[in-house]
C-alpha cells in the first residue's frame, strides 16, 4: 500500500494528451507523470530563465509550486481542452530551450577534496565541543532510534541553533525546504551542486545556470561553502560522538520509461525498508517498465542530510529519508 496520498478514482491516461512545449501556456491544467498522477496547472511562464511554474492542486504539497525548465513539460500530461500556443510563441519557447541547453561539467579534483576534508575535520573538532556542551539531544542521553520514521525534535532544534550561531540558518531553511519539496525546482540546489563540485566532494554534470541571482545574497559561493562545511561537520561530529560509522539504507525506484543514468548530485535513500519497498512499485498492477529495491551500508561521510537532524523531513512526509552524495558505486 502507498505511504502517500493518492486518488483511487483518478482519470485514465487516455483522457489526457502527452505534454509538449506548445502547451506551455498560463492556466493550462496538467498532471505529473508520477505513479499517482499529481494534478496541477501552469501558473507562470518566465521567458528570461526559460522556466515555468507548476502549481500543485492536491496531495501533501497542495498549494506549493515547482519552477522547472521549459523542456520538463514532457513529464506532464494535459487535459484535452487545453489551448496550445501559437506557432510563433512555440518557436520562441524552443529558441529559449536551445539557449540554455548547454552542458556544464565540473569534475571532482583530488587536491580540492583533501583540502575540503581537512576543513571539515577541523570544524568537526569545534562542533564536537559544541555538541558536548550545548546539545540538548546529547545531554538527554537518548540514542538515535532508526526504527522510528520521525527524527528526535531535540536534535533538529540543535542543528537550527548551531546554524543560527554561525549565521547560516537561512541557508539551512532554504536548502531543506527545497529538497523536501523538489530539489529540481528552481536553481537553489543547482547552486549547491556546483559549489560541492568545486569543493571536490561530488562531480557536477548538468546544465548552465539560468537565473542571474543564483550566487547572490545568501546564495553567494562563500556562504554556500561555509554552509556545506558546517553541515557536514555537524553530522560527522554527531555520529562520531554516538560511535556510529556506517548506517544501513534502502532505496526503491520504479519507472514507466527505460533506464537512464542519474546525473544528479544527490540520491535519496531511506532508513526504512518498507518505505523503499513502497517506492519500488513491486506491489499491485502498474505500468512500470523497470523497478528495483536495494540495500547499501553507507559510510557517514557520504551523508549530506537526513530526517534525523532535519525538521522539514519530519513534517509532510514520514519517509525516514537520507540524502547521499551520488558517487556511490552501485551495480545493478
Amino acid at each position: 500500500m502507498s505511504i502517500h496520498q493518492h486518488n483511487p478514482s483518478k482519470k485514465p491516461d487516455s483522457e489526457f494528451i502527452k505534454g509538449n512545449i506548445s502547451f506551455l501556456k498560463e492556466g493550462n491544467v496538467c498532471r505529473l507523470l508520477d505513479g499517482r498522477r499529481t494534478p496541477g496547472f501552469i501558473e507562470k511562464i518566465n521567458y528570461e530563465s526559460g522556466m515555468f511554474r507548476w502549481r500543485i492542486t492536491d496531495f501533501e504539497d497542495k498549494d506549493n509550486y515547482w519552477d522547472l525548465p521549459f523542456e520538463k513539460v514532457t513529464s506532464y500530461q494535459f487535459e484535452k481542452t487545453c489551448i496550445p500556443l501559437s506557432e510563433s510563441d512555440t518557436e520562441l519557447i524552443n529558441e529559449i530551450i536551445l539557449k540554455y541547453n548547454q552542458p556544464l561539467n565540473i569534475l571532482c579534483d583530488e587536491e580540492d577534496f583533501m583540502k575540503t576534508n581537512d576543513k571539515i575535520n577541523h570544524l568537526k573538532t569545534d562542533i564536537t565541543h559544541w555538541l558536548k556542551s550545548k546539545s540538548k539531544f546529547i545531554a538527554s542521553g537518548e540514542s538515535l532510534d532508526f526504527n522510528s520514521n520521525i527524527g528526535p525534535s531535540m536534535l533538529s532544534d540543535d542543528l537550527v541553533r548551531y546554524m543560527k550561531e554561525q549565521g547560516l540558518d537561512q541557508l539551512e531553511l532554504k536548502t531543506a525546504d527545497t529538497i523536501v519539496l523538489n530539489p529540481n525546482s528552481g536553481e537553489w540546489i543547482k547552486g549547491m551542486s556546483i559549489v560541492l563540485a568545486e569543493l571536490g566532494l561530488v562531480s557536477y554534470h548538468g546544465k548552465i545556470q539560468r537565473t542571474k541571482d543564483i550566487f547572490s545574497g545568501i546564495g553567494s559561493k562563500d556562504l554556500r561553502e561555509s554552509y556545506i562545511l558546517h553541515r557536514l561537520a555537524f553530522i560527522r561530529g554527531l555520529f562520531d560522538l554516538l560511535e556510529i560509522t556506517h548506517v544501513p539504507l534502502y532505496r526503491g525506484m520504479c519507472s514507466e520509461v527505460e533506464w537512464r543514468e542519474s546525473k544528479n548530485t544527490f540520491v535519496s535513500f531511506t532508513f526504512d525498508s518498507n518505505v523503499a519497498n513502497s517506492f519500488s512499485g513491486f506491489e499491485g498492477d502498474n505500468n512500470f517498465r523497470n523497478a528495483y529495491l536495494i540495500k547499501s551500508t553507507v559510510d557517514i561521510s557520504k551523508l549530506f542530510m537526513s530526517y534525523l537532524e532535519t525538521k522539514q523531513m519530519n513534517e509532510r512526509y514520514k519517509e525516514a529519508e537520507a540524502l547521499l552524495f551520488n558517487n556511490l558505486k552501485i551495480i545493478i
